[in-house]
């Protein structure tokens, strides 16, 4: 149906009513041949068979009495009344002739064509004479209950199909006529609804380039204060031919007092000035619209104004953000160096209550290094500074072996391994240093929610015009139904009681905010309880990430 969706709304009624005259049509049509022909011929049929029992009633006494001169004067007489019989004849209880209206000897071929069931009264039957097709109709004659003969009638069939064509012809006619009149009234209906909302379209149009004087034609031509003549300074309407005074707040129709907007209205279309001007449903839109406009001028400066308001406020957070941030980096990452240099025994052994304190101080500077670093990557995206500069580079040795080594230390500690292979012989155009953030939080979230001594595995695999990166881990996983939480803005799982890890929620975000711009998708696969999988799709070329990029080389 997009076809239906292009069209205009004058072309999408006329497509409508001509599809809803052709179905009223194919409707007729039908009904036509299934239900009124075949009715009408059972019709005619019913009719043969009135014909043949007034001639057996007729005939009882004249069969009786075998006077064959007046049966035939009866048959006669029926056959020349009715010049659509083809015959008509009377046997006798023996089912011999007695008399018949054929002008050549009796053809003894019709006895057979329709002879009466045991126990039948009467029966009609289509059969094929030497006079043509005809329903033949035989009619028992009782003299009290006794049966003493027979009458057979043949209605032509050529007479039925006559008549059943008169009729078809005559509904073909008449729906004819009525579709003729459908369509005309159709396309002057259109054409009422059309041409107002055509010009509300043009006045939206012209809106859309902040032409707010456009609406002015369609405000009052009868000034209500002049046709009042109320010298109601104090009405909001006063003087005012913008818009119609029955869309302004707190006018004065009636009376001085104020009165609530959907009474004002109803009161409002009881006033010579809204019986004059408010016109159909069409213009009440377009004025309405303007109104809507005119409120709009008004709250474009408070809004202005509120908008100012709120860069600045905005800007001094990023900037206050930025600066918390900068200046917590250095003092957190000399303390981290400290505690790990603890626990590596360079200032001397640790008992086992001041090793498990430093792995807690361990911890919460890693946190707080993490939540420093997200909240500055996060600052960049808001304020706009994380520009996107993408250069050839390989894949490993640029990327994920650096994040790699940040995160030596926390292998040793935690016991877990980390397998698998991103071979350096991938290349990729990409922005080193994003992709460095997303690597980060990706391993660190699945140092952070995976298994003690578990696995964490990295792969890449080459799909062609794009590289699929992934990491996997051992541990938790998340339900299914929550795993596009996983990627909103400040958005944390619940983990069990046992799992102590601690995030900002932005590491996530940011890693998908990164790849996007990248060009790429990432999204979250797993089971609940084993394992979970993020997983990256990102283009190998900076064209197929930048189509405009690519476009503009292209021209040039």
């Amino acid at each position: 149906m997009r076809w239906f969706n292009r069209l205009k709304v004058k072309q999408k009624i006329a497509v409508s009513t001509i599809l809803v005259i052709l179905f009223i049509t194919l409707a007729s049509w039908l009904s036509i041949q299934f239900v009124i022909l075949p009715n009408l011929a059972a019709e005619m049929t019913s009719r043969g068979s009135c014909i043949a029992q007034g001639i057996a009633g007729r005939a009882q006494q004249y069969l009786t009495a075998a006077d064959r001169p007046k049966l035939l004067d009866v048959i006669f007489t029926e056959k020349s009344t009715r010049p659509y019989l083809a015959y008509v004849f009377i046997l006798d209880e023996p089912r011999e002739v007695v008399a018949h209206t054929l002008l050549t000897p009796f053809p003894h071929s019709l006895l057979s064509l329709n002879p009466l069931p045991a126990g039948r009264s009467q029966h009609t039957r289509l059969v094929e004479t030497s006079f043509g097709a005809v329903y033949d109709t035989a009619v028992s004659i009782y003299e009290g209950t006794r049966r003493i003969g027979i009458v057979r009638i043949g209605l032509t069939k050529a007479f039925v199909d006559q008549v059943m064509d008169r009729l078809t012809y005559s509904l073909l006619v008449v729906l004819t006529l009525v579709v003729s009149i459908a369509i005309f009234l159709t396309h002057w209906f259109s054409r009422q609804i059309t041409e107002p909302i055509l010009e509300l379209s043009e006045l939206t149009r012209e809106l859309s380039y902040c032409d707010f004087q456009a609406c002015a034609h369609l405000g009052q031509r009868v000034e209500c204060w002049l046709l009042k003549e109320c010298g109601k300074e104090d009405c909001p309407a006063y003087k005012r031919g913008r818009p119609p005074c029955w869309l302004i707040d707190d006018a004065l129709p009636h009376g001085t007092e104020v009165i609530p907007h959907p009474s004002k209205l109803e009161e409002c279309s009881r006033c010579e000035v809204y019986k004059a001007m408010a016109g159909d449903e069409v213009q009440q839109l377009a004025a309405a619209f303007c109104h809507m406009i005119y409120k709009l001028e008004l709250y474009q400066e408070e809004l202005k104004l509120t908008s100012e308001d709120l860069r600045r406020l905005n800007r001094s957070y990023m900037d206050m953000l930025r600066f918390v941030s900068h200046e917590l980096k250095t003092p957190i990452a000399n303390s981290s160096m400290t505690a790990q240099a603890l626990l590596q025994r360079i200032f001397g052994d640790l008992t086992p209550v001041q090793e498990k304190m430093v792995h807690l101080i361990c911890e919460n500077l890693t946190r707080s290094v993490e939540m420093v670093k997200n909240y500055l990557d996060l600052s960049r995206i808001e304020t706009g500074e994380l520009l996107f500069q993408p250069r050839r580079l390989h894949l490993y040795s640029e990327v994920v072996e650096p994040v790699l080594a940040e995160f030596t230390i926390l292998i040793d500690i935690s016991g877990m391994r980390v397998e698998g292979q991103v071979a350096d012989e991938i290349v990729m155009e990409g922005d080193g240093e994003m992709l460095r953030v997303v690597y980060t939080n990706l391993i660190g979230n699945a140092f952070k929610y995976g298994r003690a001594g578990g696995v964490i595995r990295l792969s890449a695999t080459d799909q062609g015009a794009t590289q699929r990166l992934e990491v996997w881990n051992e541990g938790q996983g998340v339900p299914q139904e929550k795993m596009n939480q996983l990627f909103q803005k400040f958005s944390r799982i619940q983990q069990p009681k046992e799992s102590a890890a601690k995030g900002t929620g932005l590491g996530l975000f940011i890693s998908r905010t990164i790849v996007e711009r990248h060009g790429g998708r990432l999204w979250a696969e797993g089971r609940e309880g084993q394992w979970i999988n993020f997983i990256m799709e990102l283009p190998k070329s900076q064209e197929r990430s930048h189509p405009h990029e690519s476009e503009k080389d292209s021209h040039n």
